[in-house]
């Protein structure tokens, strides 16, 4: 494991968009000193979720030591967490004690494991309605857009771009869109004759869990 007297690494990082498959195994080993007798470890998981610092996460099952068998040259535990939250950074921290034949405290080590990173939630961006209504102009239509996010992740700025009956793209945009919510814009363009197609996003720039159901297409209204 390439250690002078302990360490402590990242054995296995599972990210997933699906939080109940996510989880991350943390390994943690000790040396024997010259006369020491028996080590402990306890481990303590840290999170870093939308801050810059790591903060430790109050897990019960992690509060006990574990401690090695008498007598022994080494000693290895592993700890598996799961259920890692959204866009959370993990590491593992552990203290690391090692106790003489008559008990005493002989030495304490803390060590930190590398980071085990998870998604965070992507949003799912697509129109869902066009109206339309006279325009301020004579042989204009004015366009009400309506985009969805139907995902779990907000996204900062959308564009909303829309073409009638195949012409140029014009486009509005969306200051942010959180989670579960919809925005509407209002484009003016030529009367339509044949089609309208909307898109969300037409340059792809925002990552989503899907990328098939941006766009919208409907015949003219009569």
């Amino acid at each position: 494991m390439g250690m002078a007297q302990g360490a402590v690494i990242v054995a296995a990082c599972h990210p997933s968009d699906d939080v109940t498959t996510r989880f991350a195994t943390f390994v943690g080993e000790m040396r024997a000193l010259p006369g020491s007798a028996r080590m402990a470890m306890r481990f303590t998981l840290l999170q870093r979720l939308g801050t810059p610092d790591f903060t430790a996460v109050g897990l019960p099952d992690l509060r006990p030591w574990r401690r090695s068998k008498k007598g022994v040259s080494s000693f290895i535990y592993t700890q598996r967490v799961t259920a890692l939250r959204d866009g959370g950074t993990y590491r593992m921290r552990v203290q690391m004690r090692w106790y003489g034949s008559n008990g005493k405290l002989m030495k304490v080590r803390t060590m930190r494991s590398g980071a085990c990173k998870q998604p965070a939630p992507l949003p799912n961006l697509r129109i869902s309605s066009i109206s339309t209504a006279p325009g301020a102009v004579s042989g204009t239509t004015s366009y009400m857009v309506t985009v969805q996010n139907d995902g779990a992740g907000d996204t900062g700025p959308v564009v909303v771009g829309l073409r009638v009956d195949g012409g140029t793209l014009s486009t509005a945009r969306v200051p942010t869109l959180a989670a579960g919510q919809a925005a509407s814009v209002r484009l003016t363009g030529p009367a339509c004759t044949t089609t309208l197609r909307a898109v969300a996003d037409p340059g792809n720039a925002i990552r989503e869990t899907s990328e098939t159901d941006n766009a919208l297409v409907e015949a003219c209204p009569s």
